[in-house]
């Protein structure tokens, strides 16, 4: 059984689902949950998954040793994209805060799933600041020590009065705290910031507290999700009603460049992979080599939309379809 959603970077990755749905499910800009109750599937399910997984990996295998072609060929040709020649490197866990389960049980699916696949190079979850918060600290490292690399965490703002606007569930000082313990436990630590989020009114506050939370976290990768209102949400609404003032191509440009000046981190600034940082350009780079050639190419996108002039509506409205003063 296979969940909703993953990262863009784990398109090649083995999903392993191991919990349904999301357990806190009340951030005003998310829709994929809406309406779905949350399950922690049974450690005996999940492994069943495993093995009926192994099976279709050793099917592969023979099917090449019958017809002549790789592995990695027979995967392709059947859609099977996380199966390589030399076996399945990536997998990931679903859904949205796998780290909710007790510790014990989520090492054991760890163990077995590695146990499973002896060539797996990498396992990534989806993490809530908040449970990570939670975890003892030998509660994360006996979960990197049973094989989990990566945390992808949604920080979406750094800012506590923007966090409780989107009732996010966390403060800043606890996504700080969160992100320390993930590093220091051993995890490569990817964090999620919403460009937007903050809309015409607090997008200054929004630039300027995401990047201090960030520079006290310092994590490995920092990717951009640029904000636009997705329908049948509360802040969907809100900016229908005009109570909510999304922000202009221009205005989410500076308010980047304000972020970006702000970071003193040795992360990786990740944009490209997503498809609402379209007006981006080549805004990526290591940090603090790159800073300066990331900080030209914001420039050079501002000049650009400066130079175009703003769409006569707004394209991270989604369908409200609402002209631009």
């Amino acid at each position: 059984m296979v969940g909703p959603i993953r990262p863009p970077s784990e398109a090649y990755s083995l999903l392993v689902r191991v919990t349904e749905n999301c357990p806190w499910n009340r951030c005003e800009f998310c829709s994929v949950f809406k309406g779905q109750k949350f399950r922690i599937r049974p450690i005996e399910e999940v492994k069943e998954g495993i093995l009926a997984v192994r099976r279709l990996v050793e099917e592969t295998y023979r099917w090449s040793e019958r017809g002549g072609y790789t592995v990695g060929q027979v995967a392709q040709l059947n859609g099977i994209l996380w199966l390589q020649d030399d076996g399945v490197r990536n997998a990931f866990l679903q859904d949205s805060d796998s780290m909710i389960m007790k510790t014990e049980p989520l090492a054991g699916i760890l163990e077995f799933l590695c146990g499973t696949f002896p060539t797996l190079e990498k396992v990534c979850t989806y993490a809530r600041a908040k449970t990570v918060y939670r975890k003892k600290p030998e509660e994360l490292k006996r979960l990197r020590d049973a094989g989990l690399s990566r945390l992808h965490i949604g920080l979406e703002t750094g800012d506590d009065e923007l966090l409780a606007y989107i009732q996010k569930g966390v403060t800043a000082e606890e996504q700080i705290q969160a992100g320390r313990k993930a590093v220091e436990a051993g995890f490569e630590v990817s964090e999620y910031v919403m460009p937007g989020l903050g809309g015409r009114e607090r997008w200054e506050q929004h630039a300027l507290n995401s990047a201090r939370v960030l520079n006290e976290v310092n994590p490995r990768f920092i990717r951009l999700r640029t904000f636009h209102p997705a329908p049948g949400t509360p802040i969907h609404e809100k900016a229908r009603r005009e109570e909510y003032h999304v922000q202009s191509i221009e205005g989410v440009l500076k308010e980047i460049r304000v972020f970006v000046e702000a970071l003193d981190v040795t992360s990786e600034l990740i944009t490209s992979d997503f498809a609402w940082n379209f007006y981006l350009g080549e805004v990526d780079g290591k940090f603090p080599e790159e800073k300066e050639k990331v900080l030209a190419e914001i420039d050079r996108a501002l000049a650009y939309w400066q130079a175009a002039g703003e769409p006569r509506r707004n394209p991270f409205m989604g369908n409200l379809n609402l002209e631009l003063n």
